[in-house]
């Protein structure tokens, strides 16, 4: 049973070759690449947030872990972090406008996996059990 369309739809050609396109996505990726990256630019995007906030909203990093993916993110330029001189310290984060212009393709990924996260269960249920059979 084979849930392949009759036909097939083509990308349409980039200007540079495929090679480069995949260089170009790559890069991409390797910018959102981390368990806690996306997370943290989500959060982000509610507002500015302190170190403390973002780690209550993190259930499971350490604080070390949190820390090193923000300034990742901050050294790629997705990230502010302002220092003020209080006492004690007071240290916000808030997205960049290379931050925010990321916002938009990581809420159509969100969309494509709700339109076929299902899709995707299926047909892992179905490879499980043709190798479990097989």
């Amino acid at each position: 049973m084979s849930t392949a369309p009759t036909e097939m739809p083509v990308l349409p050609r980039p200007a540079g070759s495929d090679v480069d396109l995949i260089k170009r996505i790559d890069r991409s990726l390797e910018v959102l690449q981390g368990k806690w990256k996306v997370h943290l630019l989500f959060y982000m995007a509610r507002g500015i947030h302190r170190h403390s906030r973002l780690l209550a909203c993190l259930p499971g990093v350490s604080k070390k872990v949190m820390t090193d993916s923000l300034r990742v993110l901050e050294r790629d330029g997705l990230v502010h972090r302002e220092i003020f001189a209080e006492v004690p310290v007071r240290v916000e984060y808030s997205l960049t406008t290379l931050g925010w212009s990321v916002s938009e393709p990581l809420v159509a990924l969100a969309e494509w996996g709700e339109a076929h996260g299902k899709d995707v269960t299926e047909a892992r249920a179905r490879a499980g059990n043709s190798s479990a059979t097989g």
